[in-house]
C-alpha cells in the first residue's frame, strides 16, 4: 500500500503545533478516496493521478495524546498514536546545536533522574545531503519522548531550551532537529538563498553531476586511505608492541604533558607518538573500576590499560573519557597511542587530566616517557561533500519546512570564522538565510532566534582583528530584523574547547529570547545593549537597553580606544544603572570604542542585574 508513504514527521508520538492549520500529505492509489479521523473530526480527499493526496487539519488546542486515524483504498487504516499538541521548534546549525546529551551527562547528571518529562520530544533529522535540488521528504527519522533510555541522543541546547520553556509555558514541547558538526551557512540556504553569492551556487552545483561528485569523493578518500594505510604499516610502536606493560622505556625521550607538541623539540611534527607513564595505586588506596580522563587529544588516540586496549577516538573534538576496569594496587602502566594529522597534535592544556574513582584521584598531569613510532607527511584532508552550498539545505530543511513551527533556534557560525572576510559576509548570508527559510514557510515571520558565539582562545586585549569578535557582530545586526531574538553567550565558552559543556546555560538563554518575542513577555534578554553615544568634551557616554535593575560589573570595568593603529586599554565608569562612561582626555583622535572585542575578550566585567552580560561592541567615536 502506497498509503504508508507519510511523512516520517507525521508518525506517532509527533508534537503538532497548536493554533494554526496543519498540513498532511501522502500517496495511495490513483483517483481513491481517503479519509481522516482525528479530534473528533472527519476529513476527505481524493488522490490526484498520480496517487497524492493532501488535507489540513484544523487548528487545535494544546493537549493530547490523541490518534489520527487514515483510511485509504478499501478501507485500509493506518493509525498513528500518542499525538500531542503543543509548540514546535525546528533547530538547526552545527555541531553545538548537534551535540547531544550524551557528552553532557558528567556536567549534568540528574537530568536522567526519573521523571523525565515525556511531553518534551525530539525528532533528529538524519545527516543527508542533495546537490540536484530541494527534496520533498525525509530520509528517515522517528519522534522520541524525552525518558532516561532516549535522552542521550536529544540535542544538549534545544533540550534544555524546551525543558525552560514547559516551566513556564507547561504545554508539550516539540524539536526536530536538523543540525550537522563543521556546516558553514552556506549548506543550511538554499540557491534563492544565495542569489547576491553565484559563487557560492557555483560551488554547490559543481556537486550535481554524479561523476564529478563520485570521483572527487573517490579521490580525497583514496588519499587518506593511503596515508592511514602507511601509518599502520610503518609504526614501530605497533610492530614491536610498545603498549606492553613489561617494556624497557628508559631510554625514551621525556615530556611535560598536557601540552601542545609544538612547543617541544617535535615541533609541527605528523605521524605517531607513543607514550607511556607508571601508576602507582598505593596499598591503602582501592583498586578495581575507576575513570580515566585526557581531556581532548588532536588528533587521534587509542589507550592502553596494562598492555589491554581499553578504548579510542579518532578525531580531536570528543573528550576522551574511558572506563578502566582493571586497575590493580601497585603499578599499573598507562599507553597511549597518538596520531597527528597535521602538525599541530598535542594534549589540550586546562582540560581534566586524571584517573579517579569515587574514593581515589590521580592527577596524571606531568612528566611522561614518549617516542617516535613514524613520522610522515600531513595527512590529507578530508572532504566532507554535506558541507557545500546548498547540499544541506535541499535534503534536511527543505522537507521539515511545511511542518508548522512555533519558532526556529539557530546555533551556527564556528565554521564561517576562520577568516576575516568570511565573517564579513556573514551579516548578508544569515539575513538571506532567515528572510528565505521564513518565505519557504509561507508562515509570516516566524520566530528566529539564535546564540551568538561564546568566547574562544586564549584571553586578548580588544582588538579590531579579532575574527569571532566580528562574527559576534554580524550575528548581533540579525536583531534588526522583526521577530529575531538573540541569547548572548560569550560567558559561556571555554578558551580550550569549541564544543563549551554549559549548554543548559545557552538552552536557558535561548528561552528567555522566546519569552520575550514570541511570548511577548517582559525581561532583560539579550543583555544589555548600546543603544545612545554621545561625546561631551572629552567624556563618551553610552546608554543600554536591556538592563533590568541595573549594570553591574564583576570587577572594575575597561574598554579600549582606537586611536590609528593603537587601542589604548582605559577604565570604564557605570553610572545611573544603565550608563557607561569613558574619559578620553590625553587620546588624541580617538575613533573608536571597543568592549569585549575579541575572541576570548580579557575585558567582559559588565553585566545586568539578571546576570546577562554586556553585548560586544565597537562603535565610532563622534566627533566634537
Amino acid at each position: 500500500m502506497q498509503l504508508l508513504n507519510l511523512s516520517v514527521l507525521c508518525g506517532s508520538h509527533m508534537i503538532m503545533q497548536h493554533g494554526v492549520p496543519f498540513p498532511l500529505e501522502g500517496r495511495d492509489v490513483p483517483y481513491s478516496r481517503i479519509t481522516i479521523s482525528f479530534l473528533q473530526k472527519t476529513y476527505v480527499a481524493g488522490t490526484d493521478e498520480s496517487g497524492v493526496w493532501k488535507i489540513t487539519l484544523d487548528p487545535a488546542e494544546p493537549g493530547g495524546p490523541y490518534v489520527l486515524a487514515i483510511y485509504g483504498t478499501d478501507t485500509t487504516e493506518k493509525l498513528i498514536e500518542d499525538i500531542y499538541i503543543g509548540d514546535v521548534w525546528l533547530c538547526s546549525g552545527q555541531s553545538n546545536m548537534e551535540l547531544p546529551m550524551a557528552r553532557l551527562k558528567d556536567e549534568y547528571p540528574e537530568e536522567w533522574n526519573p521523571p523525565v518529562n515525556p511531553l518534551i520530544r525530539e525528532f533528529r533529522v538524519p545527516i543527508a545531503w542533495d546537490f540536484g535540488g530541494p527534496r520533498d521528504a525525509l530520509s528517515g527519522g522517528e519522534w522520541l519522548p524525552a525518558a532516561p533510555e532516549t535522552l542521550d541522543s536529544f540535542s544538549g541546547t534545544a533540550y534544555f531550551f524546551a525543558k525552560k520553556l514547559f516551566e513556564k509555558h507547561p504545554i508539550p514541547q516539540g524539536l526536530i532537529v536538523a543540525a550537522v558538526g563543521g556546516a558553514p551557512i552556506e549548506s543550511l540556504m538554499s540557491k534563492e538563498a544565495l542569489a547576491a553569492f553565484p559563487h557560492k551556487i557555483a560551488e554547490g552545483e559543481k556537486y550535481a553531476d554524479p561523476q564529478f561528485r563520485e570521483r572527487t569523493i573517490n579521490n580525497a578518500g583514496a588519499a587518506v586511505n593511503s596515508w592511514e594505510a602507511a601509518l599502520k604499516k610503518n609504526d614501530r610502536g605497533l610492530a614491536e608492541g610498545w603498549y606492553d606493560p613489561g617494556l624497557d622505556d628508559s631510554s625514551w625521550e621525556e615530556m611535560h604533558l598536557p601540552s601542545w607538541f609544538s612547543s617541544s623539540a617535535l615541533g609541527d611534527f605528523c605521524g605517531v607518538l607513543w607514550f607511556r607513564k607508571t601508576i602507582t595505586i598505593p596499598p591503602g588506596c582501592p583498586g578495581g573500576e575507576y575513570k580515566l580522563w585526557l581531556g581532548t587529544i588532536v588528533d587521534a588516540d587509542r589507550v592502553y590499560w596494562n598492555g589491554a586496549e581499553i578504548g579510542c577516538t579518532t578525531y580531536r573534538y570528543p573528550p576522551r573519557k574511558y572506563a578502566v576496569d582493571a586497575v590493580r594496587k601497585g603499578e599499573n602502566q598507562l599507553c597511549l597511542r597518538i596520531v597527528c594529522n597535521n602538525g599541530n597534535g598535542g594534549f589540550t592544556p586546562g582540560k581534566p587530566f586524571h584517573l579517579f574513582s569515587a574514593d581515589h584521584d590521580i592527577e596524571l598531569g606531568g612528566i611522561w616517557k614518549y617516542k617516535i613510532g613514524f613520522t610522515i607527511s600531513p595527512r590529507p584532508a578530508d572532504f566532507f561533500i554535506q558541507w557545500k552550498p546548498m547540499g544541506l539545505f535541499n535534503a534536511m530543511i527543505a522537507p521539515v519546512l511545511n511542518y508548522p513551527v512555533r519558532g526556529i533556534l539557530w546555533y551556527q557560525g564556528e565554521s564561517n570564522a576562520d577568516r576575516s572576510d568570511q565573517a564579513a559576509e556573514y551579516a548578508a548570508l544569515f539575513t538571506a538565510l532567515i528572510q528565505d527559510w521564513r518565505e519557504k514557510k509561507a508562515a509570516g515571520r516566524v520566530p528566529f532566534l539564535f546564540v551568538q558565539l561564546p568566547l574562544f582562545g586564549v584571553p586578548e586585549e580588544n582588538s579590531e582583528t579579532g575574527v569571532w569578535a566580528m562574527m559576534r557582530e554580524a550575528q548581533g545586526a540579525a536583531l534588526v530584523v522583526p521577530v529575531t531574538g538573540m541569547a548572548v553567550a560569550l560567558d559561556l565558552g571555554e578558551w580550550n574547547d569549541l564544543h563549551p559543556v554549559l549548554k543548559k546555560e545557552v538552552g536557558y538563554r535561548l528561552a528567555l529570547a522566546a519569552e520575550a518575542v514570541v511570548y511577548g513577555e517582559k525581561n532583560s534578554a539579550p543583555g544589555p545593549q548600546v543603544y545612545c553615544v554621545e561625546r561631551r568634551d572629552n567624556t563618551l557616554v553610552v546608554k543600554f537597553s536591556n538592563c533590568g535593575a541595573g549594570l553591574r560589573a564583576n570587577s572594575p570595568p575597561y574598554v579600549s580606544i582606537v586611536a590609528g593603529v593603537e587601542a589604548v586599554r582605559i577604565p570604564a565608569v557605570i553610572k545611573d544603572g544603565d550608563t557607561l562612561l569613558a574619559d578620553l582626555s590625553g587620546i588624541k583622535n580617538p575613533e573608536k570604542l571597543l568592549y569585549a572585542w575579541a575572541d576570548n575578550p580579557a575585558d567582559r566585567q559588565i553585566s545586568n542585574a539578571d546576570g546577562l552580560p554586556m553585548i560586544p561592541f565597537r562603535i565610532t567615536i563622534p566627533r566634537t
